[in-house]
């Protein structure tokens, strides 16, 4: 009789193994090797064609030298997509030294969404008040300094964006003290829309628009000009519409929160200041 220790082994299941057997942990693991490869094909894949898209858009022979790549871009993009002529019976609209109507009765939803948005945009203002500081963050003067509103600074890239009380796309700036350079002032928003935005809860905002604008390397020169008359680059800005936020401590505007221009510049410009 032959005893179950006497019996010889079962080699069936082995048998059935195959010959170049993989482990299932070093499948996984060449799974993922895989895929992390396919990802990284991806990205590369994605960023040439931006590279390539970026490459086209500034091909266009119009200097932005002085702008960084990704803003030089979007204002290449910006005047590609407005370069449409303005119809003749269209208003720009421009500064004016009006008051804004901050007495408007407001409902007490209106109230708390506005002091949301100021508390956004003053929380905001910290870390934009020298020039050097606004450079770091992506903007870029972009024009030359107005009475009663300073000099605007412009990052271009969320010129085509929504309304973002945190996020303005221009910066204004003035020199408050002679000597000591410029220093922020106020926000100013330039935002794309049909009409003007819904920006601020409120009737008060005073949204205003520039036609016609010409920028030589980023830099305002000129408006209400034909495209002809424009050696850099020309945008219709007729869906542009801005506005001027004096949210900067110490700066504040006696003509309202959201008037176009602050005569409190407009006296220290003409050396009436202490």
């Amino acid at each position: 009789m032959v005893s179950a220790m006497d019996s010889p082994p079962d080699t069936s299941r082995a048998s059935e193994r195959p010959r170049h057997y993989v482990p299932r942990y070093l499948a996984l693991l060449l799974l993922g090797l895989l895929l992390v490869t396919a990802a990284f094909a991806i990205y590369f894949a994605v960023e040439a064609a931006d590279a390539a898209a970026d490459a086209e858009m500034l091909s266009d022979g119009v200097d932005r030298s002085a702008l960084p790549r990704a803003e030089a871009v979007a204002l290449a993009g910006l005047a590609r997509s407005r370069s449409a002529s303005v119809p003749h019976d269209m208003e720009a609209h421009g500064h004016h030294d009006g008051s804004s109507h901050e007495h408007e009765e407001m409902t007490a939803e209106e109230h708390e969404t506005l002091a949301a948005q100021l508390r956004a945009a003053q929380e905001a203002v910290t870390g934009l008040d020298t020039a050097e500081e606004a450079a770091a963050a992506g903007y870029v003067e972009g024009s030359s300094i107005t009475d009663g509103t300073g000099a605007h600074w412009i990052k271009w890239s969320l010129v085509d964006r929504a309304f973002d009380p945190a996020a303005p796309s221009m910066i204004l700036m003035d020199e408050l003290e002679r000597g000591k350079g410029p220093e922020l002032i106020a926000f100013s928003y330039w935002v794309a829309s049909p009409e003007a935005p819904e920006g601020f809860a409120g009737e008060a905002d005073q949204w205003h628009r520039h036609l016609e604008v010409c920028f030589d390397n980023g830099y305002l020169v000129d408006q209400d000009v034909s495209p002809d008359e424009c050696e850099g680059d020309w945008v219709n800005g007729t869906d542009l519409w801005m506005l001027h936020a004096w949210v900067v401590p110490g700066v504040e505007n006696r003509n309202g929160m959201f008037a176009t221009v602050n005569p409190l510049l407009c006296e220290r410009a003409c050396g009436l200041e202490n």
